[in-house]
């Protein structure tokens, strides 16, 4: 398991609340994003010369007091990655970490692409979403 994690500022609590408590927004905030039907998305990622397909589903999305705790799998091509997020907002700062796990038949040889290209959509995510907050 691979964890990434960071904070940033907030300008409005009650906003930033609003904002998590529905997992669409997240999944908007997702880049790439070019279907949304539900809780599931597809996403098409740029990888070298290619452009993938993925699909994904948020298996799950609670939200508890000022902590919500979000659940995505995503398959692609030898691909299937479990991500789960917590997001804390404490006070007006956001505080968020990322744990995944990436198996299949691709995911060793892909380990180190794989590895920085979740840390770059997390980080994407989260400035998306402050930037929608902070609006």
């Amino acid at each position: 398991m691979t964890i990434t994690q960071g904070e940033a500022i907030i300008n409005n609590v009650e906003k930033a609340k609003r904002f998590f408590s529905d997992y669409k927004n997240l999944m908007n905030c997702i880049p790439g994003v070019k279907e949304v039907n539900g809780n599931n998305f597809k996403v098409y990622v740029k990888f070298s010369f290619l452009t993938i397909e993925i699909k994904g589903i948020v298996k799950k999305h609670e939200v508890n007091g000022d902590n919500i705790d979000t659940l995505i799998t995503i398959e692609g091509p030898g691909i299937i990655a479990n991500i789960d997020t917590l997001i804390t907002i404490n006070g007006n700062k956001i505080k968020w970490t990322t744990n995944y796990e990436v198996d299949g038949p691709l995911a060793n040889s892909l380990k180190k692409h794989i590895d920085a290209q979740a840390s770059e959509i997390s980080r994407q995510i989260v400035e998306c979403s402050i930037s929608k907050i902070n609006q």
